[in-house]
């Protein structure tokens, strides 16, 4: 016998229940990140900051944890990561900032891509570091917005909003797009854009109009952004400790200590594209410094 498409729906309709509820209980079980640090001492502490940039806070715990410790001479950050949201970026850019006037050398060390938030916060470094083929730079502002009205149309479902303002609901997914929504946006990305290359201007000493002609989104090789002067060396990690040792006055192999690593857990392996997705789902659009 032949399934009616009204038990298509309906079984559809339950499975992503389940997933849903699934979701929802174990994120009540989900342990935080893990905020624990190494007991050894060292002279030189390496960092890790790696994947998408939403959240400041465990970076910036774990970087004035090794400020505060005497043990430690310099500060190695090592980085992986496309960016992401704007204002955490400016936030660990900030701590990075407060972390290099306290003293200390902070050196960074740039893995396989620091691009846009992640080369955000590097410009608050002493030093940056790139291999040649790191991608770097992706100096720039995005916003992404879904568009549903066309689903929704062919569905035959409509939205009615009431709003104090005409650009309240502006940019949601069930609205039509007009000029003044656009300029609306625009204004707004503009904006974190030019805080942006102003802070680029600022540390690395270039003229505004020099880093504007660099800042259209592309990115760049590191051998490429310490021609354009965006990075001031090439090397790895080891090089980058070793460049850490030297301004910290290190005599010797310095001695390496480490931010212990979130231990990967079942929660991870098992639901973590889906939390991603719901994530996603239930966010507003955001101001990113990111490379897509």
């Amino acid at each position: 016998m032949a399934q009616r498409p009204s038990d298509v729906v309906v079984g559809v309709i339950l499975v992503i229940l389940v997933l849903f509820l699934v979701w929802t209980a174990f994120s009540f079980f989900r342990p935080s990140m893990d905020q624990r640090f190494m007991t050894g001492e060292g002279d030189v502490a390496v960092i890790s900051m790696s994947g998408m940039i939403t959240d400041a806070r465990p970076f910036l715990e774990r970087l004035e944890h090794f400020v505060d410790r005497r043990d430690v001479q310099a500060i190695v950050i090592r980085v992986e990561s496309p960016g992401g949201v704007v204002a955490a970026s400016q936030e660990m850019y900030e701590g990075v900032k407060r972390a290099r006037d306290t003293g200390k050398p902070v050196v960074i060390s740039m893995g396989s891509i620091a691009a846009s938030g992640a080369y955000y916060l590097a410009l608050g470094a002493d030093t940056i570091l790139a291999n040649p083929g790191t991608l770097t730079g992706s100096i720039g502002v995005l916003m992404d917005f879904p568009q549903t009205t066309k689903l929704l149309n062919t569905l035959g479902i409509e939205f009615h909003s009431v709003t104090s303002g005409p650009l309240k609901n502006a940019g949601a997914p069930y609205t039509e797009w007009d000029e003044q929504t656009r300029e609306y946006f625009s204004s707004i990305v503009m904006n974190t854009y030019e805080q942006f290359i102003t802070a680029v201007a600022e540390e690395r000493r270039m003229d505004i109009d020099s880093v504007r002609t660099l800042a259209d989104g592309r990115v760049y090789t590191g051998e490429q952004a310490l021609h354009y002067g965006l990075v001031d060396q090439l090397g790895d990690l080891h090089q980058a400790i070793r460049v850490a040792a030297e301004m910290a006055g290190i005599a010797g192999e310095p001695t390496i200590v480490k931010s212990r690593e979130r231990q990967l857990r079942l929660w991870d392996v098992l639901f973590g594209d889906l939390n991603q997705l719901m994530d996603q789902v239930y966010q507003a659009p955001l101001l990113e410094y990111r490379y897509p």
